[in-house]
């Protein structure tokens, strides 16, 4: 819990830019947001747009235009659950070259840079150095 709540913070303070609290959109998305910034790329642009979208309907859950506390932490600290489960089929479906739903000693060997570039490994380091 102490990793969780010292991660919301860091990344609410870096991008509350006017120190309100609150994340707005404007912050979210950051130096993009300003057209006068976007190079003529239209991958800058689709990203932008995409953010938008994002924030707007999923990260900003009671819609009132900004992020809280609460929502930020949904955002960048998502359902161990979840994650664990999903980033564990994953790695099952990459690493099971005879596709019988059962990772052998071998498959995990033959496969070592699955794991190695897992983002499960790499949140486990994440929270260790945390810790």
């Amino acid at each position: 819990k102490q990793w969780y709540q010292r991660r919301v913070a860091i990344t609410a303070g870096d991008m509350d830019e006017n120190s309100d609290g609150k994340i707005s959109l404007a912050e979210y998305v950051g130096e993009f947001a300003d057209d006068d910034d976007m190079d003529d790329d239209n991958d800058d642009q689709d990203w932008v747009e995409r953010e938008k979208k994002s924030f707007q309907e999923e990260k900003d859950k009671n819609n009132d235009g900004y992020l809280d506390k609460q929502e930020v932490a949904d955002w960048i600290v998502p359902s161990e659950v979840n994650y664990s489960l999903e980033e564990a089929k994953h790695l099952i479906e990459r690493a099971d070259t005879n596709k019988d739903g059962v990772l052998s000693y071998q498959e995990v060997i033959e496969n070592h840079d699955v794991f190695v570039g897992s983002q499960a490994t790499d949140y486990g380091r994440l929270l260790h150095e945390e810790l």
